[in-house]
């Protein structure tokens, strides 16, 4: 049985567990090893590819995932102020590794480390969090404030990474988090408590092979769905390749577990119902969440320049608190959570209809605005909602290898599959646009002396070949949204009507 202790001595005040906690919180939120940030200049310092960044930072949230399936054993093999340093000091170190080297696969390496390793940290700051919010360990109470500090934390930290990067040198990111996780080293070792084990229970019973072969499917695919754009999809034998041996490795995995003695895990999860639906709404968020579209509109016809661009992710935040806020204050007053799941959704099709009738050349930064403000509002809805109805009736051992599962479906399949999804559409629609735009110009016609010549000409109809792709692609996402909503309403009528029509026992 695993054992919950106070973090900290008993000699600490109140005042300054809190402070301390949040520092922690926060510092392990967002030492990631790759900053959206400052991934622009360091690709480019480096003279690499940025599918590198890309594949390490999904790597980060594998190591998250597959961290917390195991972090279990951890729990009943060492002590808590022992995982927290472990945690704290191996992220560190894969932090510094991110900040000095040019290897790209070091660093997916480093990053994949990081996710794993920094769970160790996390789980005893965040189950400290949890007895602070509510003494019965109600995360309902918690997960509005871990996530607004996890969203919020992440949104902020992009833009200060970009002005550090933009004023200074790309490197100096580094520099901040790694003072921060020293300031917890020295936090950790001056207010954390060593709290002995009653009895430890050796590491050979963690599944290790499972997990070897699951990192193996997931590390794989991930190379696949970052890579294949630039090397044309299964046109490549290199591709090929790594789908088949994610899919062999994703096999022999099932396998083991299905066979093993002690599984990674247990398959029985996968029987619970909330827990599919909820890694299916995981994975339809993905369909409204990434920022492609909005990114490429800014970047490449408004010409935003990357701190503008990332600043604005700020007015994400006041939506973030809000979403936070009214998930509390939901839970709080027992209101039914399939609505907070449907006002989710709908806040995402709400930004994207905003978006389309607003891309254009009069649009301004102040403009991103209110959509901004509602794509926050919706995200967190949707992180917190959806989150509590996906973990909901597992005891404590399950529920941390149900989270594992619902941040690797999150964090990494749903966001990189889509993506890579929506990169690829943008490139295909905007070649296609630009074809038919050209193929109706004249190469001696007066629209052409009019704007200089042939070069600013095809400068423009690049850009409205861009907004054309981003408009048609934004309104398939709508459709596709609308029809979503449409399903939920049926769903929920069709569920309280049988509910009422029940014939009691």
């Amino acid at each position: 049985m695993m054992e919950l202790k106070d973090l900290f001595y008993k000699w600490v005040p109140v005042y300054i567990k809190l402070p301390v906690l949040f520092i922690l919180l926060f510092t392990i939120l967002v030492s990631n090893g790759i900053f959206l940030g400052n991934s622009t200049e360091a690709f480019s310092s480096l003279g690499v590819y940025t599918e590198p960044f890309t594949e390490a930072y999904n790597a980060m949230y594998i190591g998250m995932g597959l961290g917390l399936m195991i972090e279990m054993r951890l729990k009943l093999r060492f002590t808590n102020k022992t995982l927290l340093l472990w945690g704290l000091g191996v992220t560190l170190a894969m932090n510094t590794i991110c900040a000095t080297t040019a290897s790209p696969l070091l660093m997916v390496a480093a990053c994949f480390i990081i996710g794993v390793i920094k769970m160790s940290a996390m789980v005893e700051v965040y189950v400290i969090w949890m007895f602070v919010w509510s003494k019965k360990g109600d995360t309902s109470r918690l997960y509005p404030f871990i996530y607004f500090t996890a969203l919020a934390g992440l949104y902020f930290v992009t833009w200060a990474t970009t002005r550090l990067a933009y004023y200074f040198n790309w490197r100096y990111a580094y520099i901040v988090i790694c003072s921060l996780l020293v300031l917890c080293i020295i936090l950790s070792l001056v207010f954390v408590e060593n709290h002995r084990l009653k009895k430890a229970l050796p590491l050979y019973r963690v599944d290790w092979p499972g997990l070897a072969l699951l990192a193996a499917a997931l590390l794989a695919l991930n190379h696949f769905v970052v890579w294949g754009k630039v090397e044309d999809w299964l046109h490549a034998g290199r591709m090929k390749l790594t789908l088949c041996f994610a899919l062999a490795s994703f096999f022999l995995f099932l396998l083991r577990e299905v066979h093993a003695r002690r599984p990674l895990v247990d398959l029985h999860l996968f029987r619970k119902q909330t827990f599919l639906v909820g890694l299916f709404y995981f994975f339809v968020m993905g369909i409204f969440f990434p920022s492609t579209l909005q990114s490429a509109f800014s970047a490449s016809i408004l010409q935003y320049e990357a701190h503008r661009n990332t600043s604005l992710n700020l007015y994400l935040i006041p939506g973030v608190l809000v979403g936070a806020v009214c998930c509390f204050t939901w839970y709080y007053r027992g209101y039914d959570q399939r609505i907070l799941i449907f006002a989710g959704f709908a806040g995402f099709v709400l930004y994207h209809v905003i978006m389309y009738y607003s891309f254009g050349l009069q649009f301004t930064q102040e403009d991103f605005i209110v959509p901004s403000l509602i794509k926050g509002f919706a995200t967190a809805l949707i992180y917190i909602a959806v989150g509590l109805y996906t973990t909901k009736g597992f005891d404590l051992k399950n529920v941390i290898v149900a989270a594992g599962i619902m941040i690797i479906v999150r964090s990494f399949l749903s966001s990189a599959v889509f993506t890579a999804l929506y990169g690829d559409m943008l490139y295909k629609e905007r070649l296609r646009h630009f074809n038919l735009l050209a193929s109706q110009v004249d190469a001696g016609s007066d629209i052409v002396r009019q704007q200089g010549g042939a070069m600013n000409v095809f400068a423009n109809l690049q850009g409205q070949a861009l907004l054309s792709a981003s408009k048609a692609i934004t309104g398939g996402v709508i459709i596709i949204g609308l029809a979503f909503l449409l399903i939920l309403i049926v769903i929920y009528i069709y569920q309280k009507l049988r509910g009422s029509f029940a014939v009691p026992s």
